[in-house]
């Protein structure tokens, strides 16, 4: 199966449950950002509850520009406060320690573009989710027909152990980090299996 899908920043739950159907995904770096998504953000849970993890751009989100050409801003250390953040949320997940460092090189390469940035860690989530997705670059593809507008799907989710469980109900459409670093290898089962029927 092939689809036209816009391309997040990690991406929630819901989106890989979908890409995970995948053969072929398609994407056309001149297209804007699709309002209310993932594009330059990802929800994560903390001690404290919900955090929204925003990588700042230049010119802000309500330009149109083609996300090929939407520059990343650097004037503030975000990197630094992401990763610190992961750590506060994930530092003790049975599997944040081993998943964390394959993304940390995508960020200090300090990707220009938002595209850029959000491909190269796709292209990794790909491989350390073990999906065999090939990616193609779409002049014409129209990305309107697939948003994934936040939390569209989340009561077909069905719940894992999250890392503050205890304190909070379960949060069914986080971050695909949530996932990854709570269930480690057995997150490509969920993204298979883990909606309810």
């Amino acid at each position: 199966m092939t689809k036209s899908v816009p391309l997040f920043y990690f991406g929630n739950i819901a989106y890989w449950s979908e890409l995970i159907k995948l053969e072929k995904l398609c994407f056309t770096p001149h297209f804007p950002i699709p309002k209310k998504t993932y594009a330059n953000r990802t929800v994560i849970l903390m001690a404290n509850g919900l955090q929204t993890l925003t990588v700042p751009i230049v010119g802000g989100r309500g330009s149109k520009i083609p996300m090929d050409q939407i520059e990343i801003s650097y004037l503030e250390n975000w990197i630094a406060k992401h990763k610190m953040a992961l750590q506060s949320a994930y530092a003790k997940s049975s599997y944040y320690e081993h998943y964390m460092p394959y993304f940390e090189p995508i960020w200090a390469a300090k990707p220009h573009t938002l595209m850029q940035l959000n491909l190269n860690m796709f292209k990794m989530l790909s491989k350390v989710l073990k999906l065999h997705v090939e990616i193609v670059e779409e002049e014409n593809t129209n990305l309107l027909e697939v948003q994934f507008i936040p939390n569209i799907y989340s009561q077909t989710l069905v719940s894992y152990p999250q890392v503050f469980r205890y304190k909070f109900p379960f949060h069914p459409d986080l971050s695909i980090l949530d996932l990854l670093f709570c269930l480690g290898p057995d997150a490509k089962s969920y993204l298979e299996n883990g909606h309810s029927k």
